[in-house]
């Protein structure tokens, strides 16, 4: 009986990683945000990274972070964006992953190094992004986070 009632917490938590991740990813997709809006995209993208930190592993825990570094730049909130996009790269190098993972977390520190004004860094982040692409062999990965670096503010004026 006990283990029913962890495995369904589980499988709650779970639930509401994914459905809270992909809520966040419509909102983003929306092209014009209320405040409210706004809002509720940043409290949706802190909601799927907690329960991820229940249930998931370092893969699940790393795409939350690059999430809420997704969203805070996007919002404004450079120094929150670089915190989690610098988290979700520690991890993303620490698990030796070298494929689309290294260059959407790369992708993730380009742009929240934009969010802070560091040009610098920005360049150099996606630069580096842009190399490690260059071996991701998935033809729709490619183009996911190719199109994510084209949203960069600075990086279309190259």
């Amino acid at each position: 009986m006990a283990d029913e009632a962890i495995d369904a917490q589980v499988g709650w938590h779970r639930q509401v990683a994914v459905e809270t991740f992909n809520h966040a990813w419509e909102l983003l997709e929306t092209p014009v945000r209320s405040p409210e809006r706004d809002r509720a995209l940043l409290g949706l993208a802190f909601t799927s990274r907690y329960h991820w930190g229940v249930v998931g592993g370092d893969e699940e825990q790393m795409v939350g972070d690059w999430m809420i570094g997704h969203v805070a730049s996007i919002l404004g909130f450079g120094t929150l964006a670089e915190r989690y996009a610098s988290s979700a790269l520690d991890t993303c190098r620490a698990n030796g992953w070298t494929d689309w993972r290294l260059a959407s977390m790369l992708e993730g520190m380009a742009r929240a190094s934009a969010a802070i004004g560091d040009a610098i860094g920005r360049d150099r982040y996606a630069a580096e992004a842009r190399r490690v692409l260059a071996t991701v062999e998935d033809k729709e990965d490619r183009e996911l986070i190719a199109s994510q670096l084209a949203t960069i503010p600075g990086i279309g004026s190259d």
